[in-house]
């Protein structure tokens, strides 16, 4: 029996700290969408402008996107990771 309480304060401590990354990572992500939003509005601006300024708008938004997508695959993986210590959290019950 006392195994299974520390088995279930692991897992809840596992579940809450795995939560609280989550929170900062959506947060992170969201800022992050908010600079590729950017990125594509200055890259459209220098559409109509010199060559060597719209390649650099394009890489901006390029690295702007992949960071997004970089933070996306993490969440991901904390869900996944959540989802896990949701089902072990219930076997223990």
């Amino acid at each position: 029996m006392t195994k299974d309480i520390r088995g279930t304060q692991e897992v809840l401590a596992d579940q809450f700290r795995l939560t609280a990354d989550l929170c900062v990572l959506t947060g992170e992500y969201h800022r992050l969408l908010q600079r590729v939003a950017a990125a594509g509005f200055a890259r459209q601006m220098a559409e109509d402008g010199p060559e060597p300024q719209l390649i650099e708008a394009e890489r901006t938004e390029i690295a702007a996107k992949l960071a997004a997508e970089s933070c996306e695959v993490k969440i991901q993986d904390l869900e996944h990771r959540l989802s896990a210590l949701g089902q072990e959290l219930a076997a223990l019950k």
